[in-house]
């Protein structure tokens, strides 16, 4: 099979008309030889005429109206049944602010045809701002990408999970076989998770659990990071960062699920019990969200600047064998050292002030727990 026939971008759309045509005219520019489905979501029908006019420039682009994307239950349905419509072996989702490179797509199609254990394949991902008030176009285009090239290939399912959280591997994004990527879709259709960016991650570790995922040194696909009205950025500006999302009253039924989900999937990937497998998704999802949540703590009024350095030092003392000298050391300055707080180690606080009567107040404790350690001495 010819690679250009072998994949389709699944490009899913609500509303944002101009992104939408810059997206078509920039595949007619690069004369994208993939096959394009546009499920759209929107609230007219304005991109059926725009991909009229790309399939007259020559490129292969489907239209499909689905009822409006109203709420995430309408997003996950459009997705799962739009995937339901591709008949080629690999599918890739794609935002209408994001532009594709062909070489790229090009090169993942073919890795996959020739690796049959890996279940998706990417590469570097660009990010750019445009400087204009609409965003689309404008005279100055900043583009920078992320350095670090990660792949998940170990033999295990768990172990791909854990490479995954301390990676920075896309995945979500990156190309997928379709048949499982239409799978974990129907089951996010059936779960209807309330957070957006849970749900991606989800997709990011069932893809993990189904088999080994590469990240190809090519670049792959070019995200804009200023677009005005994306669905994450919208889910961002009312519910907050990751902090403030964990606190919505619906995550945690969202996460319960999620993890029911994974841990499912893992059990059965691995072989292992349900216990064991919910253990591995729990450290796995705090690894990939520790800096997120890290980013969101540190915007609170609570959080000082030497507060995060304090924690690893104090830290990695408290992790030093019991008989370690150096924690030894440190634990007695820090008990004898009357001026330091005692939440010196929480990084809250370093300085403390007697209240003028303590040492007096503080006596008769330290006579009775000296004496009753006496009289228990045998021989007093």
């Amino acid at each position: 099979m010819n690679r250009t026939d072998a994949l389709t971008i699944l490009l899913t759309l609500k509303d944002r008309a101009p992104f939408t045509e810059r997206w078509l005219a920039y595949a007619a520019h690069v004369k994208l030889p993939f096959r394009v489905l546009i499920a759209d979501g929107s609230v007219d029908d304005a991109a059926q005429a725009m991909a009229a006019a790309a399939r007259a420039a020559g490129l292969d682009v489907e239209w499909l109206r689905c009822p409006v994307d109203r709420t995430y239950a309408d997003y996950y349905a459009k997705v799962a049944g739009a995937l339901s419509r591709v008949t080629t072996p690999y599918v890739v989702l794609a935002d209408n602010d994001d532009l594709v490179i062909p070489g790229g797509l090009d090169r993942a199609v073919q890795f996959l045809s020739e690796h049959p254990s890996y279940v998706a394949c990417g590469g570097q991902c660009a990010v750019f701002w445009v400087s204009s008030r609409e965003a689309v176009y404008g005279d100055a285009v900043e583009w920078k990408c992320s350095s670090q090239m990660h792949s998940d290939v170990a033999d295990t399912a768990a172990q791909r999970i854990i490479d995954q959280s301390l990676g920075a591997s896309d995945v979500f994004y990156a190309v997928h076989r379709t048949p499982l990527l239409r799978a974990q879709f129907e089951a996010i259709r059936d779960f209807n998770p309330h957070d957006l960016f849970l749900m991606e991650q989800l997709v990011a570790f069932l893809t993990a659990i189904s088999g080994k995922c590469r990240q190809l040194e090519v670049l792959y696909i070019a995200r804009q990071q200023n677009s005005p009205g994306s669905s994450g950025g919208q889910h961002q500006e009312r519910f907050g960062g990751w902090f403030d999302r964990m606190l919505v009253p619906t995550f945690s039924s969202d996460f319960t699920r999620f993890v029911e989900l994974s841990a499912g999937a893992l059990a059965r990937a691995d072989g292992i019990t349900i216990e064991a497998a919910t253990r591995v998704i729990l450290d796995a999802y705090k690894m990939s969200v520790a800096p997120s949540l890290l980013n969101d703590l540190l915007t609170e009024p609570t959080i000082t600047p030497t507060m995060p350095v304090v924690l690893q030092v104090v830290g990695s003392l408290a992790r030093l064998p019991r008989h370690s000298l150096l924690r030894r050391f440190a634990q007695r300055c820090y008990r004898r050292a009357q001026w330091l707080s005692h939440d010196f180690v929480h990084g809250t606080e370093f300085r403390t002030r007697r209240a003028p009567d303590a040492a007096d107040a503080f006596s008769p404790v330290h006579a009775f727990l000296t004496r009753a350690h006496h009289s228990s001495t045998p021989g007093t």
